[in-house]
Order: structure tokens, then C-alpha cells, then sequence
């Protein structure tokens, strides 16, 4: 059994060599499957690719792939259509999620769930924000449970694993290639039946007071709910 762990990257010098290598390590002391990891480079205007680089040079677990298009779907899609796994799992690479729940990650897909979703809204997650991103993070989690009647508690959270063949059978179907790309992957395994199960993470936004403004996030919360209006029609549920 193989697993493949997808990290999508953009301008992430600061904190791509560590972070990686702490995946790494990990992965080493506790995954007792064959593993790898792949850096998916969302056309970097920084120090990202030769960073990226260096690292798939020196250790054989890690793979290097640039992408001219940006967006933290097309870098996911890349991947998972490159690289062949039975599990396929991706998470962001601020490392915000505990690697503590990977291990979870994986055990869901091998008890016969079709995905395993990392949830904050879980009654055991530990979750560190500040209020406004919490509002915010609220605020979709009651658009997608009353708007489109979603049994899934946390769409847009970076830390989801898949097994092959539902891969094969859904990517197909996905049209969002920004931040909406996973939330739209589970909704709609949700409206065809797959088996998911939801894990509880310990969360931390170590990006925060990093945005020059608030804009970014306001407009990232704006064009969330316009895409969950989007997928209303082709849901149905």
C-alpha cells in the first residue's frame, strides 16, 4: 500500500524547507507503509522552486512538481493525476493541522471509508483563531448545513484523504481549481453516496496577522459563498 501526500505551495520560502522536513520526519517515525511526498508549486515568484528542488534531490520520498497555474486545486488535480497511490491525502503546508491526526487520516480509508474529512467543528478538535476567521468559519459551516443540507461539518478544512478508485471517479467531476476545489470534492461524494468519515484535528492559524489587510480574507469569504450558491444546483441534496 502506498500513500501519497500532497502539498500545494505558493511563495512558501520562508517556511517550505522546514515544514517539509518536519513532515518527513514524521512520516518516517510513524507511517510503517510506503509514503511520499510531493511539493506541487503553484508558479512561485519567490525562492519556492529552487528550495522545492534541493529537497526531492536529497531525499527519494520527495517529489518536485511546477504547475504554471495557480490555484490550490490545480495544484491537488496535478498530483493526484501524476503520481500513483492508494491513498491520496493532501493538507496545507503552514502546517496548521496537527500532524498528530495523519495517522487518523489514514486508518479511515483503511476501515472502508471512501474519504476521510479533518474537521474543526468536531467535538474533540482543539481550534486556535482569532474570532473574526472564526465567525467566518462559523458563518459556512451553517451556508453549507442549511443552504445545501450537508451532513459534513467542515467543507473547506486542508487535511482530507481519499482512496484510489473514488479519486478516479470523482476528480472528473470537479470544476473549482482554487480553495472551493476540496469542498466541492466532498459535497459532491456526499451527494453520490461515498462513504466519508469526519476526524477531529488540532488546529492553529500561524498565519494570522500575516495579511497585509483583511481584504484577502473577506474576499476569499465572499467568493466561498458564491461558489457554495454555484454547486447548489448540481447538488441537490
Amino acid at each position: 500500500m502506498k500513500i501519497l501526500i500532497s502539498l500545494p505551495v505558493y511563495n512558501e520560502e520562508l517556511i517550505l524547507k522546514q515544514n517539509v522536513l518536519k513532515i518527513f520526519d514524521y512520516c518516517q517515525r510513524n507511517l510503517k507503509i510506503d509514503w511520499q511526498i510531493v511539493m506541487v508549486d503553484n508558479n512561485s515568484s519567490d525562492q519556492t522552486s529552487s528550495i522545492g528542488q534541493r529537497l526531492a534531490a536529497d531525499f527519494p520520498q520527495l517529489q518536485y512538481l511546477f504547475i504554471p497555474r495557480r490555484g490550490k486545486g490545480a495544484a491537488i488535480r496535478a498530483a493526484w493525476q501524476k503520481f500513483n497511490a492508494d491513498i491520496y491525502c493532501f493538507m496545507d503546508v503552514d502546517l496548521a493541522t496537527d500532524l498528530s491526526a495523519l495517522p487518523a487520516l489514514i486508518q479511515g480509508i483503511n476501515e472502508g471509508n471512501d474519504l476521510v474529512i479533518g474537521s474543526r467543528f468536531h467535538s474533540d478538535a482543539l481550534v486556535k483563531r482569532a474570532l473574526g476567521r472564526r465567525l467566518i468559519s462559523y458563518s459556512h459551516h451553517l451556508l453549507i448545513k442549511f443552504f445545501l443540507g450537508s451532513k459534513i461539518s467542515d467543507t473547506p478544512c486542508g487535511f482530507k484523504a481519499i482512496n484510489h478508485r473514488v479519486k478516479n471517479q470523482l476528480l472528473p467531476l470537479v470544476e473549482n481549481q482554487n480553495w472551493f476545489f476540496d469542498s466541492e470534492l466532498v459535497l459532491l461524494a456526499e451527494k453520490k453516496g461515498y462513504r466519508f468519515k469526519e476526524i477531529p484535528v488540532c488546529w492553529q492559524d500561524f498565519r494570522e496577522g500575516q495579511d497585509k489587510s483583511r481584504v484577502k480574507v473577506i474576499s476569499l469569504g465572499l467568493n466561498y459563498w458564491r461558489e457554495i450558491i454555484k454547486i447548489k444546483p448540481r447538488l441537490k441534496l
